[in-house]
Protein backbone atom coordinates (compact mmCIF):
# COMPACT_ATOMS: atom_id res chain seq x y z
CA UNK A 1 0.00 0.00 0.00
CA UNK A 2 1.96 3.00 -1.27
CA UNK A 3 0.16 5.53 0.98
CA UNK A 4 0.53 3.67 3.93
CA UNK A 5 4.76 3.10 3.00
CA UNK A 6 4.75 7.18 2.64
CA UNK A 7 3.21 7.62 5.93
CA UNK A 8 6.07 5.35 7.32
CA UNK A 9 8.75 6.97 5.43
CA UNK A 10 7.58 10.44 6.58
CA UNK A 11 9.29 11.58 10.14
CA UNK A 12 7.57 12.94 13.03
CA UNK A 13 6.26 16.51 12.84
CA UNK A 14 7.88 18.88 15.15
CA UNK A 15 4.95 19.67 16.59
CA UNK A 16 4.23 16.26 17.73
CA UNK A 17 7.43 15.89 19.22
CA UNK A 18 7.10 19.57 21.16
CA UNK A 19 3.67 17.99 22.40
CA UNK A 20 5.55 14.68 23.67
CA UNK A 21 8.25 16.62 25.68
CA UNK A 22 7.61 17.86 29.48
CA UNK A 23 9.88 21.13 28.48
CA UNK A 24 10.62 21.06 25.09
CA UNK A 25 14.03 22.39 23.52
CA UNK A 26 13.06 23.76 20.04
CA UNK A 27 16.22 24.48 18.14
CA UNK A 28 17.33 20.95 19.44
CA UNK A 29 14.33 19.40 18.30
CA UNK A 30 14.83 20.63 14.69
CA UNK A 31 18.41 20.04 14.40
CA UNK A 32 17.96 16.40 15.61
CA UNK A 33 15.24 15.64 13.40
CA UNK A 34 16.99 17.44 9.90
CA UNK A 35 19.91 15.48 10.95
CA UNK A 36 17.94 12.54 10.68
CA UNK A 37 16.23 13.17 7.74
CA UNK A 38 19.55 14.09 5.86
CA UNK A 39 20.88 10.88 7.31
CA UNK A 40 18.50 8.91 5.58
CA UNK A 41 18.51 10.99 2.44
CA UNK A 42 22.60 10.10 2.24
CA UNK A 43 22.36 5.99 3.11
CA UNK A 44 19.31 5.66 1.21
CA UNK A 45 19.33 7.46 -1.80
CA UNK A 46 19.63 5.03 -4.53
CA UNK A 47 16.42 3.34 -2.80
CA UNK A 48 14.37 6.74 -2.60
CA UNK A 49 15.27 7.24 -6.45
CA UNK A 50 14.10 4.34 -7.35
CA UNK A 51 11.37 4.48 -5.77
CA UNK A 52 10.68 7.60 -7.45
CA UNK A 53 11.10 6.90 -10.88
CA UNK A 54 8.79 3.46 -10.28
CA UNK A 55 5.60 6.06 -8.48
CA UNK A 56 6.80 8.76 -11.65
CA UNK A 57 3.44 8.38 -13.35
CA UNK A 58 3.55 9.40 -17.40
CA UNK A 59 -0.56 8.62 -18.04
CA UNK A 60 -3.00 11.34 -17.45
CA UNK A 61 -3.78 12.88 -13.84
CA UNK A 62 -5.89 10.90 -12.18
CA UNK A 63 -7.81 10.81 -8.42
CA UNK A 64 -8.59 7.68 -8.21
CA UNK A 65 -6.69 6.03 -4.74
CA UNK A 66 -3.86 3.94 -6.57
CA UNK A 67 -2.96 7.41 -7.97
CA UNK A 68 -3.00 9.35 -5.29
CA UNK A 69 -0.83 7.05 -3.42
CA UNK A 70 1.34 7.07 -6.32
CA UNK A 71 2.20 10.93 -6.22
CA UNK A 72 2.06 10.87 -2.28
CA UNK A 73 5.26 7.93 -2.09
CA UNK A 74 6.86 9.89 -5.27
CA UNK A 75 6.93 13.01 -3.54
CA UNK A 76 8.04 11.69 -0.12
CA UNK A 77 11.08 10.20 -1.66
CA UNK A 78 11.44 13.56 -3.61
CA UNK A 79 11.94 14.90 -0.34
CA UNK A 80 14.29 13.22 0.82
CA UNK A 81 16.25 13.34 -2.59
CA UNK A 82 16.24 16.83 -2.83
CA UNK A 83 17.78 17.04 0.55
CA UNK A 84 20.90 15.29 -0.66
CA UNK A 85 22.30 18.63 -2.81
CA UNK A 86 22.87 16.63 -5.49
CA UNK A 87 21.69 18.53 -9.07
CA UNK A 88 20.35 15.90 -10.82
CA UNK A 89 17.63 16.04 -8.10
CA UNK A 90 17.59 19.88 -7.51
CA UNK A 91 16.99 19.48 -11.13
CA UNK A 92 14.03 16.74 -11.29
CA UNK A 93 12.50 18.68 -8.20
CA UNK A 94 12.76 21.78 -11.10
CA UNK A 95 10.74 20.07 -13.86
CA UNK A 96 8.38 18.54 -11.46
CA UNK A 97 7.57 21.97 -10.74
CA UNK A 98 7.40 23.38 -14.32
CA UNK A 99 5.54 20.38 -15.57
CA UNK A 100 3.37 19.34 -13.29
CA UNK A 101 -0.13 18.59 -14.65
CA UNK A 102 -1.84 18.83 -10.90
CA UNK A 103 -1.32 20.63 -7.84
CA UNK A 104 -0.31 17.79 -5.27
CA UNK A 105 2.59 17.69 -7.43
CA UNK A 106 3.39 21.33 -8.50
CA UNK A 107 2.50 22.30 -4.48
CA UNK A 108 4.99 19.48 -3.72
CA UNK A 109 7.41 20.41 -5.48
CA UNK A 110 7.59 24.49 -4.80
CA UNK A 111 7.60 23.76 -0.54
CA UNK A 112 10.37 21.76 -1.35
CA UNK A 113 12.52 24.03 -3.67
CA UNK A 114 11.84 27.11 -0.92
CA UNK A 115 12.23 25.26 2.12
CA UNK A 116 15.09 22.85 1.88
CA UNK A 117 18.55 24.19 2.68
CA UNK A 118 20.98 22.38 0.05
CA UNK A 119 18.68 24.05 -2.65
CA UNK A 120 19.81 27.91 -3.27
CA UNK A 121 17.35 30.04 -1.90
CA UNK A 122 17.53 32.01 -5.80
CA UNK A 123 16.09 28.89 -7.05
CA UNK A 124 13.12 29.17 -4.55
CA UNK A 125 12.01 32.61 -4.88
CA UNK A 126 12.17 31.94 -8.47
CA UNK A 127 9.87 29.14 -8.42
CA UNK A 128 8.09 31.35 -5.62
CA UNK A 129 7.64 33.87 -8.38
CA UNK A 130 6.63 31.21 -11.18
CA UNK A 131 3.47 29.96 -9.18
CA UNK A 132 2.20 33.53 -8.29
CA UNK A 133 2.43 34.60 -12.17
CA UNK A 134 0.45 31.40 -12.69
CA UNK A 135 -2.24 31.31 -10.01
CA UNK A 136 -2.13 35.14 -8.95
CA UNK A 137 -6.29 35.19 -9.54
CA UNK A 138 -7.11 31.89 -7.54
CA UNK A 139 -7.02 33.08 -3.59
CA UNK A 140 -7.44 29.42 -2.15
CA UNK A 141 -4.39 28.73 -4.31
CA UNK A 142 -2.41 31.97 -3.19
CA UNK A 143 -3.27 31.25 0.14
CA UNK A 144 -1.32 28.41 -0.16
CA UNK A 145 1.68 30.19 -1.37
CA UNK A 146 0.99 32.53 1.55
CA UNK A 147 1.49 29.34 3.99
CA UNK A 148 4.46 27.59 1.74
CA UNK A 149 6.51 31.13 2.71
CA UNK A 150 5.02 31.42 6.25
CA UNK A 151 6.06 27.52 7.43
CA UNK A 152 9.74 27.74 5.85
CA UNK A 153 12.20 27.10 8.22
CA UNK A 154 15.07 28.72 6.67
CA UNK A 155 16.52 31.82 8.78
CA UNK A 156 15.45 34.90 8.22
CA UNK A 157 12.04 34.33 7.43
CA UNK A 158 10.16 36.38 10.11
CA UNK A 159 11.13 39.09 7.66
CA UNK A 160 9.63 37.55 4.83
CA UNK A 161 6.59 36.97 7.02
CA UNK A 162 6.38 40.68 7.31
CA UNK A 163 6.21 41.52 4.20
CA UNK A 164 3.49 39.36 3.44
CA UNK A 165 1.68 41.66 5.65
CA UNK A 166 2.39 44.54 2.86
CA UNK A 167 1.21 41.96 -0.27
CA UNK A 168 -1.63 43.32 -2.55
CA UNK A 169 -3.65 39.82 -1.75
CA UNK A 170 -3.33 39.94 1.71
CA UNK A 171 -5.73 41.55 4.01
CA UNK A 172 -6.38 41.65 7.48
CA UNK A 173 -10.14 41.67 7.67
CA UNK A 174 -10.00 38.37 6.06
CA UNK A 175 -9.64 35.37 8.19
CA UNK A 176 -8.41 32.33 5.59
CA UNK A 177 -5.10 35.38 4.64
CA UNK A 178 -4.33 35.67 8.63
CA UNK A 179 -4.18 31.78 8.88
CA UNK A 180 -2.41 31.56 5.61
CA UNK A 181 0.05 33.77 6.79
CA UNK A 182 0.09 34.69 10.76
CA UNK A 183 -1.41 31.85 11.75
CA UNK A 184 0.87 29.08 9.81
CA UNK A 185 4.12 31.33 10.75
CA UNK A 186 3.20 31.20 14.69
CA UNK A 187 2.10 27.33 14.69
CA UNK A 188 3.69 25.97 12.13
CA UNK A 189 7.19 27.61 12.08
CA UNK A 190 8.37 26.40 15.22
CA UNK A 191 12.42 27.08 14.95
CA UNK A 192 11.56 30.71 14.08
CA UNK A 193 8.75 31.32 15.90
CA UNK A 194 10.62 30.62 19.08
CA UNK A 195 13.40 32.36 18.10
CA UNK A 196 15.85 33.02 21.39
CA UNK A 197 15.31 37.02 21.32
CA UNK A 198 11.03 36.61 21.30
CA UNK A 199 11.10 38.39 17.80
CA UNK A 200 8.35 35.71 17.23
CA UNK A 201 6.34 36.65 20.18
CA UNK A 202 6.26 40.18 19.68
CA UNK A 203 5.43 39.44 15.82
CA UNK A 204 2.34 38.09 17.34
CA UNK A 205 1.53 40.29 20.08
CA UNK A 206 1.59 42.95 17.36
CA UNK A 207 -0.94 41.31 15.12
CA UNK A 208 -2.76 40.36 17.77
CA UNK A 209 -3.03 44.03 19.10
CA UNK A 210 -3.95 44.84 15.33
CA UNK A 211 -6.43 42.47 14.71
CA UNK A 212 -8.43 42.42 17.70
CA UNK A 213 -10.77 45.26 16.81
CA UNK A 214 -11.51 44.06 13.44
CA UNK A 215 -12.15 39.64 14.57
CA UNK A 216 -11.64 39.43 17.93
CA UNK A 217 -12.60 35.41 16.96
CA UNK A 218 -10.01 34.87 15.00
CA UNK A 219 -7.43 37.42 17.03
CA UNK A 220 -8.21 34.58 20.46
CA UNK A 221 -7.55 31.72 18.47
CA UNK A 222 -3.90 33.26 17.00
CA UNK A 223 -3.12 33.62 20.37
CA UNK A 224 -3.02 30.06 20.84
CA UNK A 225 0.77 29.47 20.21
CA UNK A 226 1.65 31.84 23.22
CA UNK A 227 -1.17 29.91 26.16
CA UNK A 228 1.69 26.86 25.83
CA UNK A 229 4.42 29.09 27.32
CA UNK A 230 4.58 26.31 29.60
CA UNK A 231 6.11 23.63 27.04
CA UNK A 232 9.47 25.82 26.74
CA UNK A 233 12.71 26.36 29.00
CA UNK A 234 12.57 29.54 31.81
CA UNK A 235 13.51 32.02 28.97
CA UNK A 236 11.05 31.88 26.68
CA UNK A 237 8.74 31.20 29.46
CA UNK A 238 9.18 34.70 30.76
CA UNK A 239 9.17 36.18 26.68
CA UNK A 240 6.24 34.34 26.13
CA UNK A 241 4.18 35.46 29.26
CA UNK A 242 5.40 39.59 28.37
CA UNK A 243 3.46 39.60 25.55
CA UNK A 244 0.99 37.75 27.28
CA UNK A 245 1.48 40.47 30.14
CA UNK A 246 1.74 43.44 27.08
CA UNK A 247 -1.55 42.14 26.18
CA UNK A 248 -3.19 42.82 29.25
CA UNK A 249 -1.48 46.00 29.79
CA UNK A 250 -3.15 47.38 26.88
CA UNK A 251 -6.35 47.58 27.96
CA UNK A 252 -9.67 48.13 25.29
CA UNK A 253 -9.56 44.02 24.64
CA UNK A 254 -12.10 42.17 23.37
CA UNK A 255 -14.01 39.61 25.16
CA UNK A 256 -12.47 36.50 23.79
CA UNK A 257 -9.04 37.69 23.94
CA UNK A 258 -8.92 39.48 27.57
CA UNK A 259 -10.61 35.53 28.39
CA UNK A 260 -7.58 33.89 26.96
CA UNK A 261 -4.72 36.40 28.13
CA UNK A 262 -6.52 36.07 31.47
CA UNK A 263 -6.69 32.38 31.62
CA UNK A 264 -3.03 32.33 30.16
CA UNK A 265 -1.25 34.81 32.19
CA UNK A 266 -2.42 33.33 35.01
CA UNK A 267 -1.83 30.19 34.82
Amino acid sequence: DRAIVSQLLTLTSVSYLIDLADQADVEAVHRVREGLANGLAERLCERFAAVFEANTEASEFSIEADAIARRALKNTCLGYLVRTGRQEFIDACRQQFSEATNMTDQHAALRLLHHTDSVPEALGNEALAAFYQQWQHEPLVVDQWFTIQSTCPRAGSLSRVESLLEHDKFALRIPNKVRAVIGAYCAGNHVNFHAADGSGYRFLGDRVLELDPINPQIAARLLTPLTRWKKFDPARQQLMRDQLQRLRAAGQLSKDVFEVVEKSAAA
